[in-house]
């Protein structure tokens, strides 16, 4: 009974194929199928009266360079039937199994069902049903199948293998699976000999050790490990979303590329550039062209930049602009440390800080994130403080921002030291060095320090300056005070003691107060502003009141002693104090002078 549907099935099968297909009388002999052998060969005639032959047994047959093997075949005119331990065999290079063969001599069409393994080169093809032209070389399925080699394995539902150029087209339901990856795609084509998948469609791979890729064009090269993803191409791996026009992936140094419009996205930082590399080895990310990174806490721009992301530190190999609003730093290369909060800044470095109204210049920094420290050095730094319609500028060999807690209130602390020199256009200094405070709003100057004022000069151990509403309010001289004063810098109003505070009104100096071993020598003007004499005073303190830069009024305390010159017996030459020291070659005149970086003013 069941050779019986076995043999209804195959004569239904022949009948099919005999039916579509018309033998050609003048099919030359080299396109005939030939038997080669089988142990048992029976001849029939068939209702269209041609003949049958029953081939049993160690069946072998051939058809110019292909042959054909199995167990049993039933054979009229140039098609054929086979069943059992079916054997395709062409060039050396292609073979061809099944359980039953169906077979067209003339049109060269194969159709093999049951356990079907298409062998070429070291590729296998299983699956059920296959159609393959022995001419053209081309083998379709519709029913699934899995393509296997040494390394890997794809499923389809649907595909074409264009068995001569070694490629492959699959179609629906397409499956790879690897040692380094599992990819899934709606349409692929896949060279067998080079190993290479080409992407026609949606496409996701899952790469084992790292992330998921996806992409609707560009190509995979298996044994080499590249890849060029294109068309919607995204990466993804963990809380991490890598874009770009295309990416590009080398698996053999674990190096993902982003190019064009290239984005990388993380929880609290994203980074966009032209062109962005990924070593995963290193975790290193290098952003080139209109880069800019940006996190929680900053933003960057530049040419390019490196971001250390195992370590969390960002450097930058060009022109760099951070912004840490209301902090700003400029500079040709920056690095920061996230970890640590410790950045560098180096070449031609621009701090800028909107909130208190400064900028510094310098060639290289160094600061801190979390403590707003920043200390600025090389290139003779210059602190530009913007004070409504005037600036005061500072220069040094280094200065250091830093904040302090306070009981009450966090101050803000600055010192700068090394050949300080401050220019304003109503106010200039020298000293070695110099702190301020938020706390007091005092500038105070050490080491030899020295201000002019309009037509004052002041010296002393130690000068502090305070300022109210951008402008000199006092100036306080502590130990060895001594001030100058000349409108003509011939005749010099001296005022000298232990201490000596000058009070300032809108600019000019107001009054002056001198305690301790208080000593004047001050020029006296009549109602017409003609000098008639030189008062020379010694007592324990003075207050002097000026008006126009001109001594007004003079009030002694405590055992004063006053002698008076007249102007014919007053000598400038002989009437000077001890310490008299006038140092005006030393004033600095403008900008230029305290600074090499170009200002514009």
């Amino acid at each position: 009974m069941n050779k019986s549907i076995g043999l209804v099935f195959l004569l239904n099968l022949f009948a099919t194929i005999l039916g579509a297909q018309q033998i050609e009388s003048d099919t030359a002999e080299s396109n005939l199928v030939i038997i080669d052998r089988a142990d048992r060969i029976r001849r029939l005639l068939t209702q269209e009266n041609t003949e049958m032959l029953i081939l049993t047994g160690d069946v072998l047959m051939h058809q110019d360079s292909l042959f054909m093997s199995c167990d049993s075949a039933r054979k009229e005119g140039n098609n054929l039937l086979a069943v059992g331990n079916v054997i395709l065999q062409q060039w050396d290079s292609l073979n061809v199994f099944s359980h039953r063969l169906a077979y067209n001599g003339n049109t060269k069409d194969a159709y093999l069902r049951d356990s079907v393994v298409l062998q070429s080169k070291d590729q296998k093809l299983f699956t059920d049903s296959l159609a393959y032209n022995t001419e053209t070389q081309i083998a379709i399925y519709n029913q699934g199948a899995i393509l296997t080699n040494d390394t890997t394995t794809l499923y389809s539902q649907r595909g074409i293998f264009y068995v001569a150029r070694d490629e492959i087209y699959f179609k629906d339901s397409i499956e790879i699976q690897s040692e380094d990856f599992e990819l899934y795609a709606d349409t692929l084509k896949f060279n067998t000999e080079e190993q290479i998948a080409h992407f026609l469609g949606p496409t996701r791979i899952d790469l084992r050790d790292s992330g998921k890729v996806y992409c609707e064009g560009g190509f995979f090269d298996m044994p080499n490990e590249k890849a060029l993803f294109t068309d919607q191409a995204q990466y993804v791996e963990g809380d991490r979303i890598a874009e770009g026009d295309s990416i590009f992936y080398d698996g053999a140094i674990d190096q993902v590329t982003l190019l064009g419009n290239a984005k990388l996205l993380e929880p609290g930082k994203r980074a966009t550039a032209d062109k962005i590399v990924y070593d995963q080895v290193a975790d290193i990310l290098t952003l080139v062209g209109n880069a800019h990174f940006k996190d929680s806490a900053r933003s960057i721009v530049s040419e390019e930049l490196i971001y250390n992301v195992a370590e969390d530190q960002l450097t930058s190999n060009a022109r760099s602009v951070l912004d840490n609003a209301p902090q700003f730093l400029e500079a040709d290369t920056i690095s920061f440390d996230n970890e640590s909060g410790l950045g560098s800044a180096s070449g031609q470095v621009i701090w800028r800080d909107t909130a208190s109204n400064y900028t510094i210049l310098c060639e290289q920094a160094l600061y801190y994130d979390s403590s707003s420290y920043l200390k600025a050095y090389g290139g003779r730094p210059l602190l530009i403080s913007q004070m409504e319609e005037d600036s005061f500028f500072l220069s040094a060999d280094t200065m250091l921002f830093f904040e302090e807690e306070m009981p009450t209130d966090t101050a803000q602390l600055f010192r700068a030291f090394y050949n300080v020199k401050i220019y304003k256009s109503d106010l200039q200094a020298l000293c070695d060095s110099l702190t301020y405070s938020s706390v007091d709003s005092i500038f105070r100057l050490y080491e030899d320090p020295i201000i002019w004022s309009d037509t004052s000069q002041f010296v002393a151990d130690t000068v502090s300056i305070l300022l109210a509403d951008n402008e000199i309010d006092k100036i306080f001289l502590k130990k060895d005070a001594f001030i100058l004063n000349s409108a003509d810098q011939v005749l010099f109003n001296q005022m000298k003691g232990k201490d000596i505070t000058a009070f300032f009104k809108e600019g000019e100096l107001d009054e002056m107060l001198i305690k301790g071993n208080a000593t004047s020598i001050y020029y006296v003007l009549d109602d017409f502003k003609a000098y008639i004499g030189a008062n020379e005073m010694i007592c324990s303190s003075i207050l002097i009141r000026f008006g126009n830069n001109q001594v007004q009024e003079t009030l002694f305390y405590d055992n004063a002693k006053a002698t008076f010159h007249p102007i014919q017996d007053a000598n400038p030459n002989e009437l000077k104090l001890d310490g008299f020291d006038w140092r005006i070659n030393e004033r600095p005149t403008s900008v230029s002078e305290i600074t090499t970086f170009a200002i514009q003013q």
